[in-house]
């Protein structure tokens, strides 16, 4: 098991990477829901350490911001085939992280 104190910068490493629009929202959507810093999140998905979302006052901010958008989105449509997949897969994962509440 990790230790949970911050490394020091000569014991860190960094690690970047590219991702689409899409990803980018759902990653930072789900990073904001978890409660955790976006490094903190992605850091527990890839190490598939168990993460455990508690709701509070932040979280469920977070959760409304989010929501909001995909309705904003949502209204905006005109037909269903018009939804990008990117706001099908944040939609997906709000409904299972809420599900889980």
């Amino acid at each position: 098991m990790r230790s949970e104190h911050p490394l020091s910068h000569s014991e860190s490493k960094t690690i970047a990477f590219r991702v689409n629009a899409d990803d980018y929202d759902k990653i930072q959507m789900l990073a904001d829901i978890s409660g955790k810093q976006k490094q903190d999140y992605i850091r527990n998905r890839l190490l598939e350490d168990e993460m455990v979302v508690h709701p509070n006052i932040r979280v469920r901010k977070y959760l409304e911001e989010h929501l909001q958008a995909l309705t904003e989105e949502l209204r905006r449509l005109q037909k269903a085939e018009d939804l990008s997949s990117g706001a099908e897969d944040r939609i997906a994962a709000l409904l299972k992280i809420i599900a889980q509440l």
